[in-house]
Formats: structure tokens, C-alpha cells, sequence
């Protein structure tokens, strides 16, 4: 996120961290909020009376929905609150992964719940529950998205962030292999310049003692 100097650009008085908390919160609350409701209009279907209310193919199948659909409705609902705990967690780890995982889920969340709300909005006979539904709809659907722009701006960031991280860990990966080959090289050749020295000396004295030799047996002779 930068510096401790550099000032963070800002949305409706939110950086985008915040904004992706609060929008972990937000759909937490929500969602918990249209179960309560949907429980109340979808939760009392009777499918073993799917066969002697209609006579027709259709109606059985609109039966059948209407029968299934806040198990459906529950059981996204309850992988929605799951992945919206994973998107606090990866705001606090900044995992990238978790932020994409929560924009996708969410698209498809409430893809699910509009085509829900067309199939089951007919039955309801009370106009007022209808008008409802489509109004706690449409406003989760406006707030997500309102939302979205924050988790994807922070998105973004941690990518940011995690490649520049992954360019200096590379480079710093070179450059310490570049030292140790560099100096595995200057110890090589000081240990070539170490037996050349050796060497040397060895063959010097070698010299030396021949030529105290040769000089003795050149006294012995004269003597």
C-alpha cells in the first residue's frame, strides 16, 4: 500500500481496505437480513402436494421451484457468509485469491437470486410482498455494486503489491547467487595463486638443496 508517508487515495471518504471490510460486512448483514425475510415467503412449500395440485407438466414445475427454492436460496446464502468471512481474512492476509473468489461468487449469487425472484414473484398474490421483494433485490444488487468497486480496486492494489514483492525477491534471488558465484570465483583463483606460490617454494628448495650438493661434492673432490 506504499509508504507510511504516501497518502491513500480515497472514495466517498474510504480507501479501498476499508470499503473491501466494509463490504465483507455488508453482504454478511444482507444476506442474513433476506433469509429472515425469504423465510417467511418461501420457506412453508409442501412438495408432496406437487403431484395433486396441478394436473399440467408446468405447473408441477413452477411447483417444484417454489418447493426448492429457499433451499437453494439457503444453502448460496450460507456459501455467501462463508466467503465473505474469507474475504475479511484476505484483506487482513492480503491473499489476491480471496478477493477475486468473492467478486465472482457475488455475480453469480445474485444472478441466482433474480432468476429465483422471475420464477417464484408470480405466486405470491399479496402486491405489497411483491413490491418488496423486487426492492430488497434491486437495492442488494445496487449496494454490491457500489461495493464491488472497492474489492476490486483492493484487488488490483494487492497484485500490485504482491508482483512488485515477487520482482525483488527475484532480483535479490540474482544478485545472491551472483555474489556467491563471484566469490566462489575469487576463492578459486587465490587457490590457484596459493599452490602456484607452493609450488614455487617446493621447487626453490628443491633447487637450493641440489645446488648445497653439488657444491659439497665439489669440496670432497678438492679435499
Amino acid at each position: 500500500m506504499g509508504g507510511l508517508g504516501v497518502k491513500q487515495q480515497q472514495w466517498c471518504g474510504m480507501t479501498a481496505k476499508m470499503g473491501t471490510v466494509l463490504a465483507g460486512v455488508f453482504t454478511i448483514m444482507a444476506v442474513h437480513m433476506y433469509l429472515i425475510f425469504e423465510h417467511s415467503h418461501l420457506g412453508h412449500g409442501n412438495c408432496s402436494e406437487i403431484a395433486l395440485k396441478y394436473e399440467s407438466a408446468s405447473g408441477i414445475i413452477n411447483d417444484f421451484i417454489i418447493c426448492w427454492s429457499f433451499k437453494i436460496v439457503l444453502f448460496l446464502s450460507f456459501i455467501t457468509i462463508l466467503i465473505s468471512c474469507f474475504l475479511l481474512y484476505s484483506v487482513y492476509a492480503q491473499i489476491f485469491r480471496g478477493l477475486v473468489i468473492y467478486v465472482a461468487w457475488i455475480f453469480f449469487y445474485e444472478t441466482v437470486n433474480v432468476v429465483i425472484q422471475i420464477l417464484t414473484n408470480d405466486d405470491f398474490s399479496v402486491t405489497e410482498v411483491r413490491i418488496m421483494r423486487w426492492f430488497g433485490l434491486v437495492s442488494r444488487t445496487i449496494m454490491h455494486c457500489f461495493w464491488m468497486f472497492f474489492v476490486i480496486t483492493y484487488a488490483h492494489i494487492t497484485y500490485k503489491n504482491q508482483s512488485q514483492g515477487n520482482i525483488v525477491s527475484y532480483k535479490r534471488r540474482i544478485s545472491t547467487a551472483e555474489a556467491l558465484h563471484s566469490r566462489n570465483k575469487r576463492l578459486s583463483v587465490l587457490g590457484g595463486l596459493s599452490g602456484s606460490y607452493l609450488e614455487s617454494q617446493r621447487f626453490g628448495r628443491q633447487r637450493e638443496t641440489s645446488t648445497w650438493l653439488v657444491a659439497g661434492g665439489a669440496l670432497v673432490k678438492q679435499v
